[in-house]
């Protein structure tokens, strides 16, 4: 048999693991207490109990009370859920209260491909569910047994009903649910066989895909050999076979199978359909009960008092050989198939484990109770095969065994894996098995009142799923036994049992409150491999290093693990770490890992560096090393605990000595230039580990030293920090700010950060103040050789010189070192140049210099730019002072005066100090002017003078200026004149010579400065400050005589001769700046103009002029003559002053200025009149006499506005002054004579004609020419109708008679005349006005007007006008007019006189789209005989006559 070819490896353990695969959410649940069906009534039984009877003896059907009592007691301990595998092992399906999921193996089945609904079930034990064959369908039947059929995409295809159902009848749900193939007919893809628990069986054909159906084949019934039902079915493919258990029997005539209820039934392709296999022992056995009649067992009530055995659960091995049961005792025996032959049997009892508790029980209060009655938890709930030869046994309690078929012992090992209660399991695949669990847990309790001992009832405990989590009773169930005790409880209960009447029914407990949550467990055969690594994935080290021992595994793993779990500390590095044996590892773990705190990344660094010492180096070289982590001594780690190997301090320094002795020793066994892979690898890890540990001593050092940093210390940092570019985290530093990081820096990594400190220095922000970093700059002093050089940094060490970091042992390991501080270059912070350890002075001058512009240029930070240069200067650095007052004076400029506060220190060098100084004063008040020059302008001219004596600057050429300072004063000052005097004044009212503190002190630069701002000065009203700075100056003979003093002094002396002349000038209201009398001094024009100006300003002042302040004037005239403007002559001043007394206006003024001139050519000279003969030489002579008195006639005549303009009187009393009236001056007089007797219209061409011959030309513009302007007045004069009419004619013929002379009216002229006489209604002459010029813009004009007239009439319409039109081509613009009639009858009785083309204006009009009226107008030319036409002209000329 299959069990003996087995037995010699059966017993093997196996090695396995617990997965969990799925886990579902929580669901909570109610379950009632005390609730258990009460026994019905005697009243009720008497009169239900023949009813049952005979329900039950003629249908052999039994209820729900007649099913086996086992198999009720061991369903109800079942929990809710079910799971069932396909037989291929890819398909599993999952049965939970209301949907089967459907999952895949794929993904070890954690999630769902498909999902069927189904209606929740209230017992939910009684269901059943199957896979078909092909694992295409999936068969779910419910507890009145209905039965779905589902996808796998969890659609429902159909729905097959019971035949027969009753509520609360359990003996017509599933106990068999089976798929069986079907080939005999192509319609049919399946069989399905329901077998009820009353031993029913229904055969149905199923159909899928586009034509799915059931059909119901065959019906059969197993009632005949099993009177209380059947409890199981399974099928036997190989064989055929039906194997259906039920109730034993004790018949002795049977077969052991038949008599423990176990039967095989043939498939037969026919009518009965089914046949039992019997033995001869069965065969007999039936032949001897056969009969017609059997006597019924009546019983009354359903409770049975000798419970039965029966099988609760079949499970087929994987090859079909064997067959095994659980029976409801709890017994399992094992069969041969198809013999039925009893292999094997094991009472409960001799079952071993049986009586095991789950450990967890005794530690929970909640499940403690369970141990009481143990005995109801020791029972098989599941049953199923791991192989041929060991089987999967479940039981209640929640143990689950893998036992062996020969002595059912554990092969799992010596105790049981522990489940929740009663977990479902599936048969074996592929190494491993499913198990779905549910562990159930009272939901926490509300507080409530203490029970009245009527509310609790005896501890019955109910039905239904959880694992028996609803039979316990609570502590306060026990107090309920105990008040049942008082005989009232007990009589109410009886009359209860009686009368079943409510108002004797027992309190109802409270529903009790419960969550479950369901796992599906897997438990799978694995190798050691596997299971170790998961062991260590799971954290389960002890049961992982136990394995390790066991089959020779690598505990390192273990060790590594644990390593990495556990933060770093002198415990974790001697637990774990030391028991590493890998070298690699070690060393990468080493150097890799940072701890959380200071005190642990020494250590681990300083245990990385033990074990890359000499004596490992030498051991690998030797190949004794075996890749293992080998400690100083060659002593393995293993042997010697890590502790051993740290050294008390009172031992340093002897250990010291010994180390050095015996480094040396081994020195001598090492050649470098031979060194192989590993040992370069070992060297470089050491290089590391020895690098990490300065910058770890360093960073504590940044922190503030050991103390400090075990409170400040950041691992996250410090892994950066550690493997960073020492000159990138210089960098950091710099930009951080944080001198003392880079002060330490320096001081430990000079070698490599000292070439670079220069460029360095130069990341400090420019809003740093540099006095915060004043440590960290250069400095210069002076050598033994009065040299001046750089001072070097004071560098130190942490350590001493490690073995592998001399040029012998460097130089094989590390090759071709890339440079990796170009960044620092690169990013334009600072010149390649900088980059230097030892820097010459000039260059550190170029430095600060670089530094201080790129402070300034990038944060505008004045301040710290002149700090650092100040800070250069402290520190011996020449070459600074030029940059150090640029700087002082944009700090100046910046943070004192306000005047610019964007202005830039490269925008500073750009100016001028012309500029700079304008900027220091420009936002000078008046009143703090004074102090500003003490506190700015003078120490920037100092500055400046300064910077001009260092460049080789002289002294200033003439006037006293003696340098570029005074250059600079002055220009400024002079610039400041210009405008106004009030800010120099007040520089040389505190330059005096009788003042203590002087802004000048030069007496000749004062004089100097004092001319040259007074007469720069443009504006004419500045006299009174002039004269207060001419008071300022020094006396002649005060302070050294020199040529230059006396010269000044003559200067000082011409500049009061001018001031005297200004204010003349002042006093009769015609103010001129100093400059301007200087500068007329010389030229007659400006003298002659000034002269002209001053006199005629006089004459045409608001209020009369007396003769007094015309005297005074004269001798005003007469004095600056004489003391400044000598380049005129007395006469020329007499000549300016008649002719402004002509030229005044006044009648009085004009008789006055006839005592001044020679009136006649005959006439004697006469005295002058007393009061104007002061200082008078003589008249004006006559001839000039006559030009003087013209040119005042002619401008009084050119300024009339009107005839009637009393100007034109004032013209009249000029000419008179001469009495012999020359021809010259009749003719004037004979003009304005005309002009006053003009009172016609008439008259006025003739006067306008005369006036235009004495114009010198014709103004263009329409505003200003004269006809124009008579056009106008002409029009304004004729407001009547009639006069308005008369004066359109006129004003036409005027400009007519103007046509070929040069007169002639331009085209924006015409236009202005058209536009006045349109503004009277003077339509026809201005159409013809216009019409005559030929001007496009002007006809466009006469079309507009044209197009506005409604109606034609003899006022708006002649034959002249009508010619000019034609002649101008405007007949095709004239179509849409009302002239269009009169223009075509014109055009054809004139167009031989006016020389038009008819039939081209007919083309014409064609062309344009008239072609209406090009038609009429050549059928009238072609159609008129000429007599018609010459009688038609003539009735025009007559009509135009009357």
């Amino acid at each position: 048999m299959a069990v003996d070819s087995i037995l010699e490896d059966e017993e093997e353990n196996i090695l396995y693991d617990l997965l969990i695969n799925t886990e579902w959410p929580p669901e909570t649940d109610t379950q009632l207490r005390g609730n258990k069906e009460h026994d019905s009534s005697l009243i009720a039984k008497a009169v239900t109990g023949p009813f049952r009877f005979i329900l039950h003896y003629l249908w052999y059907s039994p209820s729900s009370s007649s099913l086996p009592p086992g198999l009720v007691r061991l369903a109800s301990k079942q929990i809710n859920w079910q799971l069932v595998l396909a037989s291929n092992g890819k398909l599993l399906a999952v049965v939970q209260d209301q949907c089967v999921e459907i999952r895949s193996a794929r993904d070890d089945f954690a999630s769902v491909i498909g999902k069927c609904q189904v209606p929740k079930d209230p017992n939910p034990q009684w269901r059943r569910v199957a896979w078909s064959h092909d694992c295409a369908l999936l068969a779910y039947a419910d507890s009145t047994g209905t039965v779905r059929l589902f996808d796998l995409m969890g659609s429902e295809l159909f729905v097959i009903p019971p035949a027969v159902s009753f509520p609360g009848d359990f003996s017509y749900a599933a106990a068999g649910l089976l798929f069986l193939e079907y080939a005999a007919s192509a319609q049919w893809s399946s069989e399905l066989l329901v077998i009820t628990y009353s031993g029913q069986l229904r055969s149905y054909l199923v159909s899928v895909g586009t034509n799915q159906a059931f059909q119901e084949s065959h019906s059969f019934s197993f009632s005949g050999h099993y009177t209380n039902g059947i409890t199981t079915a399974i099928y036997h493919p190989g064989h055929r076979l039906l194997l259906v258990g039920g109730c034993e029997s004790n018949d002795e005539g049977s077969s052991r199978a038949t008599r423990c209820g176990l039967t095989a039934w043939r498939l037969l392709s026919g009518q009965p359909h089914y046949k039992q296999v019997t033995s001869y022992e069965d065969d007999v056995g039936s032949a001897q009960r056969r009969g017609f009649f059997r006597i019924p067992s009546f019983r009354l009530f359903s409770r049975q008092s000798n419970e039965m055995d029966g099988v609760f659960r079949m499970s087929l091995s994987p090859d079909g050989a064997l067959l095994a049961v659980v029976h409801f005792s709890g017994r399992l025996s094992l069969w041969d198939i198809p013999s039925f032959k009893h292999r094997a049997s094991w009472e409960q009892s001799q079952q071993p484990g049986f009586d095991e508790i789950n450990p967890e029980w005794k530690t929970s209060l909640e499940k403690r109770k369970k141990i009481k009655d143990k005995e109801q938890y020791s029972s098989l709930m599941d049953v199923s095969w791991w192989s041929d030869a060991a089987l999967i046994l479940a039981r209640c309690s929640g143990s689950l065994t893998v036992s062996s078929l020969r002595t059912l012992r554990n092969l799992l090992g010596k105790s049981c894996e522990w489940f929740e209660p009663s977990p479902r399991v599936t048969s074996a695949y592929d190494g491993g098995f499913l198990s779905l669990e549910c562990e159930v847990k009272l939901a926490p309790k509300r507080s409530r009142l203490e029970s009245s001992p009527g509310e609790e009832e005896d501890g019955g405990g109910g039905g239904g799923g959880g694992g028996g989590g609803g039979d316990e009773d609570s502590d306060c169930e026990e107090e309920a036994w105990a008040r049942a005790r008082y005989l009232g409880y007990y009589v109410k209960q009886g009359l209860y049992y009686v009368t079943e009447m409510e108002r004797f029914a027992p309190p109802r407990k409270r529903p009790r409150t419960v969550v479950k949550s369901y796992r599906l467990v897997s438990l799978r055969s694995t190798t050691p491999e596997e299971l170790y690594q998961r062991k260590i994935d799971n954290e389960e080290y002890g049961e992982a290093l136990s394995l390790a021992h066991a089959y020779g595994l690598d505990s390192d793993l273990v060790y590594q693990r644990q390593w990495r779990k556990s933060t770093v500390s002198i415990a974790s590095i001697q637990d774990y770490l030391s028991k590493i044996k890998k070298r690699a590892w070690v060393l990468h773990e080493c150097v890799e890992r940072v701890p959380e705190n200071v005190d642990a990344a020494k250590e681990l660094l300083q245990y990385g560096l033990k074990g890359t010492d000499l004596e490992a180096l030498i051991a690998i070289g030797n190949a004794e090393d075996g890749g293992r982590f080998i400690l100083p001594g060659d002593v393995d780690v293993e042997d010697v605990p890590y502790e051993d190997f740290l050294s008390a301090e009172e031992e340093l320094e002897k250990r010291k000595e010994r180390e050095q002795g015996r480094r040396q020793e081994l020195l001598k066994n090492v050649d470098f230039s031979r060194l192989t892979l590993e040992q370069k690898e070992l060297c470089r890890s050491r290089l590391k580990l020895l690098c990490y540990l300065d910058r770890l001593a360093t960073y504590e050092e940044i922190l503030g030293g050991p103390h400090a940093a075990e409170q400040r210390y950041d691992a996250k940092f410090f892994k950066t920090f550690r493997s960073q570019n020492i000159v990138l985290s210089a960098r950091n530093y710099a930009r951080e700010s944080n001198v003392q990081a880079l002060d330490i820096l320096f001081t430990y990594h000079g070698s490599e950060l000292l070439q670079h400190r220069l460029a360095i220095l130069c990341n400090f922000p420019e809003t740093t103040s540099p006095h915060e970093y004043t440590i960290l700059l250069p400095e210069a002093c002076l050598d033994d050789q009065g040299t001046l050089v750089c001072i070097p940094w004071d560098e130190r060490k942490h350590r001493d010189t490690d073995w592998c970091e001399e040029n012998e042992c460097r130089s094989v390991v590390e090759t071709n070192v890339p440079d990796e501080d170009d960044f620092l270059y690169e990013e334009a912070a600072a010149p390649l140049r900088f980059r230097t350890a030892d820097p010459a002075v000039a260059l550190l001058t170029d430095w600060y210099l670089t530094r201080a512009q790129d402070i300034e240029n990038n944060s505008r930070q004045v301040d710290c730019a002149l700090s650092l240069v100040r800070l250069g200067k402290e520190r011996e650095i020449p070459g600074l002072e030029r940059l150090c007052d640029d700087l002082v004076t944009l700090e100046t400029l910046v943070y004192e005066t306000s005047c610019d506060l964007s202005l830039s220190l490269r925008e500073l060098l750009q100016l001028r100090d012309i500029d700079k100084l304008r900027l220091l004063m420009k936002n000078s008040s008046e009143q703090r002017y004074v102090r500003n020059c003490f506190q700015w302008m003078v120490p920037f001219l100092q500055r400046c003078e300064r910077v001009g004596a260092g460049t080789g600057g002289g002294a200033g050429t003439g006037g006293g200026a003696k340098g570029p300072a005074a250059t600079l004063l002055r220009e400024y000052l002079v610039s400041l004149s210009t405008d106004n005097l009030t800010l120099p004044l007040k520089v040389f009212q505190h330059s005096k010579p009788d003042c203590n503190q002087k802004i000048i002190s030069d007496p000749d630069q004062l004089m100097h400065v004092a001319l040259d701002c007074i007469y720069s000065s443009e504006r004419d009203d500045q006299l009174p400050l002039c004269y207060d700075i001419l008071e300022c100056l020094p006396q002649r003979g005060y302070g050294p005589q020199t040529n230059a003093t006396r010269d000044l002094h003559d200067q000082v002396d011409l500049l009061e001769k001018h001031l005297s002349v200004a204010e003349s000038l002042e006093k009769h209201g015609l103010r001129k700046p100093i400059s301007f009398v200087r500068k007329s001094q010389g030229s007659v024009e400006e003298a002659h103009e000034l002269m002209v100006k001053l006199t005629r300003h006089v004459g045409r002042r608001a209020t009369p002029v007396s003769e007094n302040e015309w005297k005074n004037l004269l001798q005003d005239l007469l004095e600056m003559q004489r003391s400044v403007y000598t380049c005129l002559k007395p006469d020329t001043c007499q000549e300016i002053f008649t002719e402004s007394l002509l030229c005044s206006s006044r009648q009085e003024t004009i008789a006055l200025a006839g005592q001044m001139m020679h009136c006649s050519a005959l006439a004697q000279d006469t005295p002058v009149s007393v009061t104007l003969k002061t200082r008078v030489a003589g008249r004006v002579a006559y001839t000039r006499s006559v030009e003087l008195v013209l040119a005042a006639a002619r401008e009084y005549f050119n300024s009339s506005a009107t005839l009637r303009d009393p100007c034109m009187n004032l013209a009249r009393s000029c000419l008179l002054l001469i009495t012999d009236c020359p021809p010259v001056v009749a003719e004037e007089l004979d003009l304005i004579s005309a002009l006053s007797r003009s009172h016609q219209d008439h008259y006025t061409h003739k006067c306008v004609c005369v006036y235009v011959c004495v114009c010198v030309c014709v103004r263009t513009d329409p505003e200003r020419n004269p006809w124009v302007s008579v056009s106008a007045a002409l029009l304004q004069h004729s407001s009547s109708a009639p006069k308005a009419s008369s004066a359109g004619e006129e004003i036409l013929a005027m400009c007519r008679s103007l046509y070929r002379t040069k007169h002639t009216l331009p085209t924006q002229c015409i236009g202005r005349v058209s536009t006045l006489l349109l503004d009277q209604s003077l339509l026809l002459p201005a159409l013809k006005l216009m019409a005559e010029s030929q001007d496009e813009q002007l006809l466009t004009q006469v079309l507009g007007q044209l197009k506005a007239v409604p109606q034609v009439d003899d006022s708006s319409c002649d034959s002249e006008l009508l010619s000019l039109l034609l002649s101008a081509g405007l007949l095709l613009g004239c179509v849409e007019t009302a002239y269009y009639p009169r223009l075509v009858s014109h055009l054809l009785a004139h167009h031989q006189e006016g020389g038009w083309d008819v039939e081209a204006s007919a083309r014409e009009l064609s062309e344009a789209g008239h072609v209406a009226q090009a038609g009429s107008l050549l059928l009238a030319y072609r159609g008129t005989h000429p007599g018609q036409l010459t009688f038609g002209t003539a009735l025009a000329v007559i009509r135009q006559w009357l």
